[in-house]
């Protein structure tokens, strides 16, 4: 048994955590309806939402540890009907205190696994959309999605720069962003997300907002993504020829924008006024997949684009996020039109990513 003093050094060491814990996420959302977010705040950030990854998969682990302890016990009682009767108190306290100690340790490796995954830079992944009577002029055609970068509570400057490094070097000749792309208001962060003025692509940037721009201000973020050179596409759509191929792309605003601003409400009917039903390929942008329950309605687009859902980010979350959300990360048709749904070229919260990798998409199509 701990000694009393030692008992109160765990309760005091667990209290704290707590604190360091939810200062950051509680922290920050006090901060930002304020208004202004001190810039010291992001190291509080860090290592709070650092902690909070951790804890996670600690409570994951210790979760394990007890089951495995509590089946062994169930298991010996259903054998020996006098079991607890036999049973010798403390060594059941020490072969519990081992298994946590265990999940400690496992704890800690997988925190930082989970770590690494999420920092480094995003692998390229690759997608191939089957179309039926693809042009010719677009079997070389690509399309390289950002989406969920999430810039601001620990994802700055370098690592913005290194994924537009990487997406330069693939030569897209479209380059699409499909929301969340930050977590924090422009007058603060905006150097952050310049070097998205970096991009190249041979027809144009094109951008659609995510629920997080509209925790931030999102006609802001709309506004300064114009002035790096992005088109903005609210419920609107761009068209240009590849070749003898003509192109639609299309945008959404975010499922839920008209939560926070009436006037940017989602309309899929809106996104295709003046656009060509004879076009050789119609891609719609939307942040939330599940915008395709309205816009396959239209039987106007050929493929969805969209991100929201990290992929779950982290188990457990990568088994829970499917109980969630109707659309899996990767391509699913749906009625007759593609949806593909990212994992993310970021993350959000925890800097954690485990069974669930960023990416970096690019979609090409092929003839079927």
């Amino acid at each position: 048994m701990l000694h009393p003093k030692r008992n109160y050094l765990i309760y005091i060491s667990v209290f704290i955590f707590m604190i360091i814990v939810n200062a950051g996420f509680w922290g920050m959302r006090y901060l930002r309806w304020q208004g202004n977010i001190p810039e010291n705040f992001y190291y509080i950030e860090w290592i709070s939402y650092t902690l909070l990854g951790f804890m996670f998969f600690l409570l994951t682990c210790f979760f394990v540890a007890d089951v495995l302890f509590l089946s062994r016990y169930i298991f010996y009682f259903l054998r020996r009907k006098n079991h607890l009767k036999n049973r010798n108190s403390k060594i059941d306290i020490n072969r519990r205190s081992f298994l946590q100690f265990i999940a400690l340790g496992c704890a800690s490796i997988i925190s930082g696994i989970a770590f690494y995954n999420a920092r480094k830079i995003p692998d390229v992944k690759k997608v191939f959309v089957p179309l039926k009577n693809l042009h010719p002029d677009l079997r070389s055609f690509q399309v390289v999605q950002l989406t969920d970068f999430h810039i601001g509570q620990t994802i700055g400057l370098n690592y913005v720069e290194a994924v537009v490094e990487r997406v330069n070097s693939l030569n897209p000749d479209v380059i699409v962003i499909t929301g969340d792309l930050v977590d924090g208001f422009v007058d603060q962060i905006k150097n952050f997300v310049a070097p998205l003025g970096k991009l190249k692509a041979k027809y144009g940037v094109y951008y659609v907002t995510g629920n997080h721009e509209y925790y931030w201000d999102s006609l802001g973020w709309i506004e300064y993504m114009k002035s790096l050179g992005s088109i903005y596409l609210g419920n609107e759509n761009r068209s240009f020829n590849v070749g003898d191929a003509h192109v639609v792309i299309g945008g959404l605003t975010d499922l839920r924008a008209e939560n926070f601003d009436p006037k940017q409400k989602m309309d899929p009917e809106k996104s295709i006024v003046g656009a060509s039903s004879q076009a050789h390929l119609k891609i719609l942008l939307a942040h939330q997949p599940n915008s395709a329950f309205e816009a396959a309605k239209l039987g106007f687009y050929h493929l969805q684009i969209s991100g929201h859902t990290h992929g779950g980010q982290f188990w457990p979350g990568t088994w829970l996020i499917h109980l969630i959300q109707s659309f899996r990360a990767g391509l699913t048709m749906y009625e007759n039109m593609w949806v593909y749904v990212s994992r993310g070229t970021g993350y959000w919260g925890p800097p954690a990513r485990l069974g669930s990798d960023s990416e970096i998409t690019q979609i090409f199509f092929t003839n079927v």
